[in-house]
Parts: structure tokens; sequence; C-alpha cells
């Protein structure tokens, strides 16, 4: 299993170490593949939008259409940090998102989330996955044994860890090519 922060155990210990390119376009592909029960689903890499206060270039925007014509944008942002997503930079998400009219916003971040980002997330609804290697979704409740997966296992190569903060709790729950159940969830929402 990849290492786990002892004091926040939904971040990783460490920053996962891929190439921007490689890691929004993991990102580009899960909003694809989760994209099969909407209508006219369309994602689109490093897309720029126009708002009241300028030009932005998101690192996904994704659109579908709901009960055959309300459209809805989602704005995706994809933070390659050494240490968790602050506060600040969910404002600047959600202000983003406010400006270009989009209707809902997620991070991903390779480095995990402060509590204070996560529960400013979920009172703005913004969707916040950390982005893992697959070998992090392995658990075992084995005591004394390695937890390094079996040879036989077969884990994704990437994963995500999709985390809500309510009543001062987070919980989270799997992200992977085969799993997208909750990000569905969070779409459809």
């Amino acid at each position: 299993m990849g290492d786990r922060n002892p004091e926040s155990p939904w971040n990783p210990a460490s920053s996962l170490n891929i190439a921007p390119k490689e890691y929004e376009k993991q990102v580009v592909e899960w909003l694809r593949a989760s994209g099969s029960i909407l209508e006219d689903f369309n994602v689109r890499h490093l897309k720029h939008l126009e708002g009241p206060s300028g030009d932005y270039e998101f690192d996904a925007v994704a659109s579908f259409t709901v009960l055959s014509g309300a459209k809805v944008i989602v704005v995706v942002e994809c933070k390659r940090y050494s240490k968790p997503v602050e506060r600040d930079h969910m404002l600047t998400l959600w202000a983003k998102k406010e400006d270009v009219n989009a209707h809902k916003a997620m991070m991903f971040a390779t480095c995990g989330f402060q509590s204070g980002a996560l529960k400013y997330a979920s009172v703005k609804g913004i969707a916040t996955v950390t982005f893992v290697e697959g070998s992090f979704s392995y658990e075992t409740r084995a005591v004394g044994v390695s937890s390094a997966p079996p040879p036989w296992a077969e884990l994704p190569r990437y994963a995500g860890i999709m985390l809500k903060s309510e009543n001062n709790k987070i919980t989270s729950s799997i992200i992977k090519d085969e799993h997208l159940d909750s990000l569905k969830d969070w779409l459809n929402s």
C-alpha cells in the first residue's frame, strides 16, 4: 500500500511524482468514463473559458446535458504540490467557477487536502479527489505481515480518493477506472 500520512490518513505521506500531462490526461479519462450515463457528455483538456473578469485556462472542462436540455458545466483543476492543498486554492477555484458561470467544480491533488480546504469545498459543493498510485488503494487487515499488494493483485496504475467533509468527519470513496460510482454520484448531484 502507498504510504499514508499518519496525521491525516486520507492524504498520502508524500506527493505523487507524475508528469503534468500524464496526470491531467488520467483525470480527463476518468471524467470521460463517468460520462456514459449523461447526455451530450464532452470533456476538454486545457480549455479556456471567458468570464467578466477575464480568461481562465482550466486543466479540464466537462459539459453534459440532463433532463433533455439542461446543460451543466464542470470546471476541473489538477494540483501537483508538495504539501496538501490549502483553503485559499479552493477559494480561487470557486471564484473562477462563479466568474465563468460553471455549475460545478472539482479539484484533484497529488498531495491531498488540508481539513480547512475540505470543509470549504464541502460547503461550496466542490468535489475533492486525492490522486494516488493504484497501490495506495490496496488495504489489508492482516497483522504483522507486509502491507504490500500480492503479486497477483490487479491494481490500477492510478486511483483517486474522493473526499467529503460532513459533520466534522471526513469520508472517502475510491475512484479507479473500473469503479467510478462516487464520481458519477457527485456529477449527478
